[in-house]
């Protein structure tokens, strides 16, 4: 039990490093916070939601059943959404709290 824990944590941790990269990446190109929140939190769903996609256009007859592959793809993309908007956020924040700092 506390590997799985572990496990779960560690990708956690990893999808929001990610989400923050991606959005801190953006808002140093744009200076939009509105772009980078929505492409640091919309970013891995949309890959996660190809990778399904492609999946079903290149799935065989000895493959999982396409209703559970479909239902884990949806949870996991429902719990990353809300942990890639935040790790975003609190990375846009961040940002821009250090840059009003950095004016003077």
């Amino acid at each position: 039990m506390p590997i799985t824990s572990l496990v779960f944590a560690g990708v956690i941790a990893g999808f929001s490093l990610i989400a923050s990269v991606m959005a801190a990446v953006c808002q140093l190109l744009t200076n939009n916070k509105a772009l980078s929140l929505a492409l640091g939190t919309l970013a891995i769903p949309i890959l996660l939601c190809a990778l399904l996609a492609y999946w079903i256009l290149t799935m065989e007859a000895d493959d999982p059943a396409p209703g559970n592959v479909l239902i884990g793809s949806l949870i996991f993309v429902a719990v990353i959404a809300p942990v890639a908007f935040l790790a975003s956020y609190l990375t846009i924040s961040f940002l821009a709290r250090r840059a009003s700092r950095n004016v003077r």
